[in-house]
């Protein structure tokens, strides 16, 4: 799997509706055996609701200063979703070059998490 096949694909819910690409997608260390390196692992996915948008790194921790980044980023963030890489169904490659592929979710989209919602677990 190459993380590009996964950047921008689209996400369809358990019912097939569309909701979103992704946006970003979130990654933990996890140790190897002894004496060999750390792995990254996929955690989960940001899923965006709309192509144009852009979270610029905000979906990593929450802005809190200066007043106009905290606008920005509230705005930029308050409608992304948060869905863990166990409730990804199916994974479709893009079918040509430079096109999206498609994300299938066991889950509804009013069952997933939204984006802001995550940061206190993420930030303990």
């Amino acid at each position: 799997m190459r993380l590009a096949d996964l950047m921008g694909a689209r996400v369809l819910d358990a019912t097939g509706r569309d909701i979103g690409h992704v946006g970003d997608i979130r990654f933990v260390e996890t140790s190897g055996p002894a004496g060999e390196p750390t792995r990254l692992r996929i955690e989960g996915l940001v899923i965006a609701p709309r192509r144009s948008s852009r979270m610029l790194a905000y979906d990593h921790r929450p802005v809190t200063a200066p007043w106009p980044l905290t606008t920005l980023a509230r705005r930029a963030t308050r409608h992304a979703l948060w869905a863990s890489w166990k409730n990804v169904a199916s994974r479709q490659p893009p079918s040509t070059l430079g096109e999206p592929g498609t994300i299938t979710l066991r889950q509804n989209a009013s069952d997933l998490s939204l984006l802001s919602d995550m940061h206190a677990h993420w930030n303990k």
